[in-house]
């Protein structure tokens, strides 16, 4: 549903409302014949069998299903201006808040982030892992925009029309909300895959969560001054008391664990918390690109235009960092080890952060 409203013949505002619903969506579970942890199956079937009850004769099975569920909810608002006054041009912008919601994203097929979650943490428990979409942004804003430059009319008429004419400025805004992620214990789950567990362990919080802490670029190495998490261990390499998660390998279960105790990390009472998927935020984005281009007709060549300028991408040469470590059994966690690609660039896509330093490009084209 969406609202129109022009404000003379130059401008205009939109303003919109896009959801939809989906079910029968595609869902993996690669730990049907898991067992031996938490809420899974002891790992052995009586004769005749009595489910649940994992089968020995096999290693891992990967069930495929299409019983997941999504949701999308958003908002955008438009807005678009011509202007003649000062020279030809146009500004346009487009705000979106939005909220996706699924339980596997792209039917946990496809990666979207580097953190990724493909299947439910618990195979019995699909619900369980419904949560914002590894793409649920809630706040984008792009913007774009063209100016004529009046360079003769500047200059009172004064100049050649090859030197004064044809001058034009562009350039595009792009702004966002950071991408979620899950906090999750790769050690662990790495543990489990002789009982045939091959998806990711969440890691258990040690209380309620909060808001969350920050996240920017106080994380980045080499200096990490300020971690997105805290870290699990001190620097002498005992537990770290105010970690929000029980240390690795102290999960009993789904959304369950120990805290640390006086003679160990995992001798402490026993916590029941759900951290939820994609419950965290990675740092925000922002960048914007600038162009100033002549354009030159060719002489004797009817619809020959020669176009000469430079572009220059991440013009600021603003860092934009990617989402941090999220595995508590790493050395790094919390920590943020590279930049976020660029939507724009010379290289195009593929390169991840090491197109998103500001580039400039010297640019000629010839159009007939």
């Amino acid at each position: 549903m969406e609202v129109q409203q022009t404000f003379g013949a130059a401008t205009s505002l939109s303003i919109g409302y896009f959801g939809h619903h989906g079910i029968h969506e595609l869902a993996q579970n690669p730990n049907a014949n898991a067992y031996g942890f938490g809420s899974l199956p002891a790992g052995q079937c009586t004769s005749p069998p009595v489910p649940p009850c994992s089968d020995p004769r096999f290693s891992g099975v990967t069930e495929i299903n299409t019983n997941a569920v999504s949701k999308y909810n958003g908002m955008v608002i438009s807005f678009k201006h011509q202007f003649t006054r000062w020279g030809q041009g146009m500004f346009q912008a487009n705000y979106t808040y939005g909220h996706a919601l699924d339980e596997i994203s792209n039917g946990g097929v496809i990666i979207f982030t580097g953190v990724t979650i493909l299947s439910a943490q618990d195979p019995s428990n699909l619900r369980g892992n419904y949560g914002p979409a590894d793409y649920d942004i809630r706040h984008s804003f792009n913007g774009s925009y063209m100016w004529e430059v009046p360079v003769k009319e500047a200059l009172r008429g004064h100049g050649s029309d090859y030197l004064v004419k044809g001058w034009q400025v562009s350039g595009t805004i792009f702004a966002r909300s950071g991408f979620p992620y899950t906090v999750i214990d790769p050690l662990e789950s790495g543990n489990l895959v002789p009982k045939n567990y091959f998806g990711l362990l969440y890691a258990v919080p040690v209380g309620p969560l909060g808001s969350g802490p920050s996240c920017g670029k106080g994380a980045a190495i080499p200096l990490a001054a300020q971690p997105c998490q805290p870290p699990q261990v001190l620097q002498g390499g005992s537990p770290n008391r105010n970690a929000h998660f029980v240390q690795t390998g102290c999960e009993t279960g789904f959304n369950a664990g120990n805290l640390p105790g006086p003679s160990g990390p995992c001798d402490g009472h026993a916590v029941f918390f759900a951290q939820g998927r994609n419950r965290f935020r990675g740092p925000n984005y922002f960048t914007t690109d600038f162009a100033v281009m002549k354009n030159t007709r060719i002489p004797g060549w009817e619809k020959g235009v020669l176009r000469i300028g430079f572009q220059f991408f991440n013009f600021f040469n603003h860092p934009n960092f990617g989402i941090p470590d999220p595995g508590i059994s790493d050395p790094g966690f919390g920590q943020i080890f590279y930049l976020a690609q660029s939507p724009t660039g010379i290289l195009g896509s593929g390169f991840g952060g090491d197109v998103a330093p500001r580039m400039i490009q010297l640019k000629a084209q010839l159009q007939f």
